[in-house]
């Protein structure tokens, strides 16, 4: 598939985390502002109406810092890769991506792409998926990976154990934000791919990490990209036959899990949607938290539930 109306993205740069004060007025009702400690934040919707979970999850974004004032260029990092339905879960609900891409544009962001590197041809993916709809109604550029080659920057990642060095999609490290909504699901080889595994579709060889220790590797890219906001599709989650499905078991969940902080997102949502023999598997996000890249102990997490 051919890239659909790729933007020209020109301020170089990549995120650091910490944002800037959000560019919309917001309503804070309690519980929605961080508390002023140390713990990372995890902010748990659920609701059955995807339009409402994607609104209050954008309510409270704008609430804690917003997507940055000024900023004018938008990199979201969904999980379209794979030749099936919404209702399947192998990828992010498109009615969350509609949401949450109208919710962009009223902000102000003018330039918005989705670079996504497909396991299933691009072509069937992204249309099965509803995602290419909901960017194409948002005015917003899906693209295809597969076969934007050029767009491949080689990096060094010095604190990497496994992985030093990784050829990553420009498209991330050249937008004002960047922004990573995954479907949370089981994993045949990693247990469960969340947040930081889906950094593995914006590489160019993802064969690497399988065949030189996959949990490190997921780790380690984690010292390099730090999303400005996290956003866990678990609105339904395959407890089987992942990645690409169908699974056996698909269970109905309807919630999603918010924070600016990836790998704590993985971990609450790892101990807290599934079953201990499936999270355990999950052996990345241990090494994550012992390379000191963030918390894995819920106990240890300011966490705010909500009802939609």
């Amino acid at each position: 598939m051919k890239n659909i109306e790729k933007t020209s993205i020109t301020r170089r740069t990549f995120i650091k985390g910490g944002i800037a004060a959000g560019i919309l007025a917001s309503i804070s009702p309690s519980g929605i502002f961080a508390a002023e400690d140390s713990r990372p934040e995890i902010w748990v919707i659920h609701g059955e109406d995807k339009v409402k979970l994607m609104q209050k999850c954008l309510e409270i974004i704008n609430a804690n810092g917003g997507l940055g004032k000024g900023k004018k260029s938008l990199a979201l990092k969904v999980n379209a890769g794979w030749d099936r339905t919404p209702e399947e879960g192998a990828n992010t609900h498109p009615v969350l991506v509609d949401e949450f891409l109208k919710g962009c544009r009223e902000a102000g962001i003018k330039d918005i792409v989705l670079p996504e590197f497909s396991c299933h041809p691009a072509n069937k993916t992204f249309m099965k998926s509803g995602i290419f709809d909901a960017a194409k109604k948002n005015d917003a550029a899906m693209i295809d990976l597969g076969t934007d080659k050029k767009s491949f920057v080689k990096v060094s990642l010095d604190k990497g154990v496994k992985l030093k060095e990784v050829e990553f999609s420009n498209y991330f490290m050249d937008a004002d934000i960047v922004v990573n909504m995954p479907v949370a699901k089981h994993h045949g080889g990693a247990g469960l791919t969340m947040a930081m595994k889906n950094w593995m579709g914006a590489v160019q060889d993802r064969g690497f990490w399988h065949k030189n220790d996959l949990h490190q590797c997921i780790a380690d890219i984690a010292t390099f990209i730090k999303p400005n906001w996290t956003i866990i599709d678990a609105t339904r989650t395959m407890y089987d036959k992942g990645p690409q499905g169908p699974a056996n078991e698909l269970k109905i969940q309807n919630i999603l899990i918010v924070s600016k902080d990836q790998v704590a997102a993985d971990a609450y949502a790892a101990k807290t949607l599934f079953p201990e023999a499936i999270y355990e598997k999950a052996k990345y996000i241990r090494i994550a938290g012992e390379m000191g890249l963030g918390i894995i102990d819920v106990e240890k997490m300011n966490v705010r539930k909500f009802e939609v």
